[in-house]
Order: C-alpha cells, then sequence, then structure tokens
C-alpha cells in the first residue's frame, strides 16, 4: 500500500461498448490531450451517510496510458454503481516554461475523518492542489495517510485550457454545522456547455459556497475532430438505437411527416384562406412568430380520425446528430411525430381520474437522445422526453436488447418516454396531511380495491405504460435530418417556425365537472384546486413546435 492506496483494481466500468470503428481513447483539446480512464483503484471508503446512507467509495484512475497524469481522483455514492468517466491529460504544446500542465505548489487539507464518526476502516484525507498562477487545480486527492501527497501526484492545467464550474448532484457529506468537521462532496457540471469539457472528478467543500475548481475547454481550432463521420454515425444508430414499445391501449401513433402533409393536413395564416401542404413542408413559412401559423388536422371527420391514428408501419425517427460536452460526446437526439396527442389522466392521492380532452392536442414531437462518448465510442447516458423535460438515464438503467439497445416505453395517449413498463406519476407536489386523511376516508367509503395507500401521497400527471405488438425500431426507421458539423440538406420543414396544431380554447371548469361527475364533492373541489396548478403545457390543447425550435436543438436537454 502506498500513502494509503489500496491495491484493489476496479473496471473496466464503461462497458456499454459496441463493436465499431470509433473513438481511440484521446482527445485533443489544442496541445493538451486527454485520456479517459477505465480502470481504477479504490483510495479509501465510508458506509454512512450520502444517498440512501450507504456511504462513498474514492477511486484513482489507473492503467493510463505512459506521458498522461492524473488531475485528480474519483468519488461515487455506494448507492449507485460504479460507471466511471474520467480524464487524465497530457501537455501536448512543447512548451518547457509555460506548458499545459504543471503540478501544483502545495497542498491544503480540505477535510478529514480522523476521529469522526464515519462507518469507516481507516482515516480519510481530501485535499486541494495550490496551483501555480496562470494554472488551476481540476480535482482533489485523497489519502489514508496524514501526510501530504507528492507534488507530482497530479497536475494543475493552465487557465486557457479551463473554464468555469458549477455545483451539480450531491454525492456525500458529513455535516456538524460550525465544526470544521462538516464537508459535502458534490459531482460538476460545467456552468457554458458549447466548448467546456466535464471531467468526472468531484468537488469537496467544508462550508463556503465558491469553490476553486475547473473543468477542460475545447480550445482545438478544430473543435469537432473527435466526432464521427457519416459511416460512424450510421454504425452508432444501428447498434444504440432504442426499440419503442406503445401501450396495448394505444390509439394515437407516429408517422412519417411528409405521411401527414399527404393526407389533407392545411395550413391556417392569418388573413389568408387555409391551403393544403407541400409533400416537403417547402411551402411552410419561416422567419416568423410561434403564433403568425399553425397546421390542423382534415376538415372532413372521416379522414380527421384517421389521420389522428397516425401510421406506425412507415413511422420515421428523425435524427440529429450534434456535439456535446465540448466536442467529447455526440448526441443523437432522435424525434418521433405524432400526429395527434391524446387525453391524460391525473392522480390525486389514490383517485385515477381520466381528463378527457384536457391534454388533447394536435402534432406531438417527443424524442430520445443518445449521448455517445467520443473517446471510446460507447453509449453514456439516454435522455427520455417527458412532458416539455425529460431525464437522463444510464443504460444499466435499461433493458437492452443485444446487449446495447435500450427498451423504451412511450406512455398511453401522451407518449412521455420511460424505461419500465408501469405506471409513472409526475408529482407535482405533496398533499398536505389533512387532505391525505380526507382522501383515505373518502376512498374507503367507496370500497375500491387498490394497492396500498403508502403509494399515493402526491397527487400529478399519470403516465400508463406497458409493452405491446406495437413496436418502433429506431435503428431500422432513421432518417438523419440535420448533422451540425457536416454539409448537410435539410428538410425544409425544419425551418417552420409556427405551430404544428392549433390553440383550442374551452371551458376548463366544465370539462373538469363532466370528467368528476362520479366523484366526492370534496375530492372534486380538492381536485379542481390542484389540476390549476399544473404546468400550461400539461393541460393546454396548443400544437407544438418543431425540433429545431426547441431549446436542446441548440442547447443541452431540459431536466
Amino acid at each position: 500500500m502506498e500513502n494509503g492506496i489500496s491495491s484493489e483494481v476496479i473496471g473496466p466500468s464503461l462497458t456499454y461498448r459496441a463493436d465499431i470503428d470509433f473513438g481511440n481513447g484521446t482527445i485533443d483539446l489544442g496541445g493538451l490531450e486527454v485520456y479517459q480512464a477505465l480502470y481504477f483503484k479504490k483510495i479509501w471508503e465510508t458506509h454512512k451517510g450520502g444517498p440512501k446512507g450507504l456511504g462513498a467509495t474514492f477511486y484513482e484512475p489507473t492503467s493510463i496510458p505512459i506521458g498522461f497524469s492524473l488531475i485528480g481522483h474519483y468519488c461515487k455514492p455506494n448507492s449507485i454503481a460504479m460507471f466511471a468517466s474520467v480524464l487524465t491529460a497530457k501537455d501536448n504544446t512543447g512548451d518547457p516554461t509555460h506548458g499545459a500542465l504543471k503540478n501544483p505548489i502545495d497542498y491544503r487539507l480540505v477535510w478529514t475523518s480522523k476521529g469522526l464518526n464515519v462507518s469507516q476502516h481507516e482515516d480519510g484525507y481530501i485535499w486541494l492542489p495550490v496551483s501555480p498562477d496562470g494554472y488551476k487545480p481540476m480535482g482533489h486527492i485523497v489519502t489514508t495517510s496524514p501526510e501530504k501527497p507528492s507534488l507530482d501526484k497530479v497536475k494543475c492545467v493552465r487557465s486557457d485550457f479551463t473554464d468555469l464550474t458549477k455545483v451539480d448532484k450531491w454525492i456525500w457529506g458529513h455535516k456538524m454545522d460550525g465544526s470544521s468537521s462538516m464537508v459535502n462532496l458534490h459531482a460538476t457540471k460545467p456552468k457554458t456547455t458549447e466548448l467546456s469539457v466535464p471531467t468526472g472528478l468531484f468537488l469537496a467543500r467544508n462550508g463556503s459556497n465558491t469553490h476553486e475548481l475547473a473543468c477542460l475547454k475545447m480550445a482545438n481550432n478544430d473543435p469537432y475532430n473527435a466526432m464521427p463521420n457519416f459511416d460512424q454515425i450510421i454504425a452508432l444508430i444501428d447498434v444504440y438505437a432504442p426499440l419503442v414499445y406503445f401501450h396495448p391501449d394505444e390509439q394515437y401513433f407516429p408517422s412519417p411527416v411528409f405521411w401527414f402533409f399527404q393526407n389533407g393536413v392545411e395550413l391556417y395564416q392569418a388573413g389568408q384562406i387555409p391551403s393544403s401542404v407541400n409533400y416537403d413542408g417547402s411551402n411552410l413559412p419561416s422567419g416568423g412568430g410561434v403564433d403568425d401559423a399553425f397546421l390542423d388536422l382534415p376538415s372532413g371527420e372521416e379522414d380527421k380520425e384517421r389521420v389522428k391514428k397516425g401510421f406506425l408501419p412507415i413511422a420515421l425517427n428523425y435524427v440529429h446528430v450534434k456535439p456535446a460536452l465540448g466536442g467529447t460526446c455526440t448526441d443523437l437526439a432522435m424525434w418521433l411525430f405524432y400526429p395527434f396527442n391524446g387525453g391524460g389522466k391525473f392522480q390525486l392521492g389514490p383517485f385515477t381520474i381520466n381528463l378527457g380532452k384536457i391534454g388533447e392536442h394536435v402534432g406531438d414531437w417527443e424524442h430520445i437522445t443518445l449521448r455517445i462518448n467520443n473517446f471510446h465510442g460507447n453509449l453514456m447516458e439516454v435522455y427520455l422526453s417527458q412532458h416539455a423535460k425529460g431525464k437522463w438515464l444510464t443504460p444499466n438503467e435499461f433493458e437492452l436488447i443485444n446487449g446495447t439497445r435500450p427498451v423504451v416505453y412511450a406512455s398511453l395517449h401522451g407518449h412521455s418516454h420511460y424505461s419500465t413498463p408501469i405506471s409513472h406519476v409526475h408529482l407535482t407536489g405533496k398533499l398536505n396531511l389533512s387532505d391525505v386523511r380526507m382522501l383515505h376516508d373518502e376512498f374507503q367509503k367507496m370500497n375500491i380495491s387498490s394497492k396500498s395507500w403508502e403509494n399515493f401521497f402526491g397527487f400529478g400527471v399519470r403516465d400508463d405504460a406497458a409493452k405491446s405488438n406495437n413496436v418502433m425500431d429506431l435503428a431500422s426507421t432513421r432518417s438523419l435530418i440535420c448533422i451540425d458539423y457536416m454539409d448537410f440538406g435539410m428538410e425544409p420543414w425544419l425551418n417552420y417556425t409556427g405551430r404544428w396544431g392549433p390553440k383550442i380554447t374551452y371551458d376548463l371548469i366544465a370539462e373538469i365537472m363532466e370528467i368528476t361527475h362520479s366523484l366526492p364533492d370534496i375530492v372534486k373541489k380538492l381536485f379542481m384546486k390542484l389540476l390549476q396548478m399544473l404546468p400550461a403545457e400539461l393541460i393546454g390543447q396548443e400544437g407544438p413546435q418543431g425540433p429545431m425550435m426547441k431549446e436542446s436543438w441548440s442547447g443541452d436537454e431540459r431536466v
């Protein structure tokens, strides 16, 4: 054991790698080359505190190529599986006096567990490298010895290769107010997203709201040097694209955009007669405001109902390829278009309330984003859109087909995406104790069988997801619509700035009275109050804008 570091080696943790010719482990940031470590050795661990009270473990990247140096250690909560993405660095500037990397000039002890009740086998020490002028520390060093680490243990990075970070998810902490024994550990993420490169390291703070750690920055004249070429993009889609399963009761399926246009959809603009839409959308207006134009279903009832249902057999997966995390990752944003979004459900304690027309609207764009790591070509994360926001999940949170392809479930009528085939409730808030007791009493009076009461303390939109024979293979249905870093002819409909469905107004109170007529009056009153607390996009009948008009087209996903 050297300076308290154990010999236990963990890894590789990034196992969701397809056998494709993409990614060699390193990326040139423009004089600073970075390598993503795959193997780790455990340094120190605690078995108390943190998420789920299970403690945290600290690791040192190992088995890194000759010439690369540590820029910090890694830490994760014991409540999650090992899935590390930690960078090491190599100076390629050729500058002997002012290179990209330098040793720290000292270390400052941030925190030690010595003498504290943190459920440990030995004491741990967290150190912050003190950087020379013009350089910044990237991460902390952890030891099980009170002696300062060697000055050549870690490198600081020249400031022009760094960017600002902000605090992200909590990892672990030990709290003793007003004491130097207090510490909180967090992951960090860049304050900006375009050229900033996260390191995967952790931040330790002992009470201050400020911190000194930075992330890296893509400074290469060709910021897209590590992005996949066209053939590699196709290979990535083939091996990582999900299969999307629809609910057995689903009525409204996706369709190609051209099918939507071909089947009688009309374009409405102020002061103009409604008109049909060209096959490719080339007559749709661009450059206007969101409410300057909208699309609507055919006027005939038979045609309208037919178009609402979509046409799954020829539906397409519209793929937008863009750089992420400073060009160290590739985002494959996979967009599905639904001609119609059906009405939803509302969960109020144990009561499931069908919302009828509330939530219905013409035109529904949903997407799934695959974040591919450009170092090794592995699938890092999957973003699932859910009611104007969404959630990032790691591959090990999915059922995987052929070891690499996630199984995704589209919710009934609303088409939100999930990794599990169950009912999901978007909790808008918690009920107060008196409302909980009232709902419990009223539900018991109705003598309806239910799951245990403990599952129903909140309220919000309910999404039901389940597997059926209706499934969409997003690999075989791919249609590339934009590659940000290549000359690529985009479909004309992408530039359409109006809505893909009309705004529809109705008497919300009347609708609520109709759908809640069978509920006890006291429950009905609470429901009416809570429903109006929902975000407008969850209850309104308003057509959405297209993919290119969304924030996520040029920015990161909303969570």
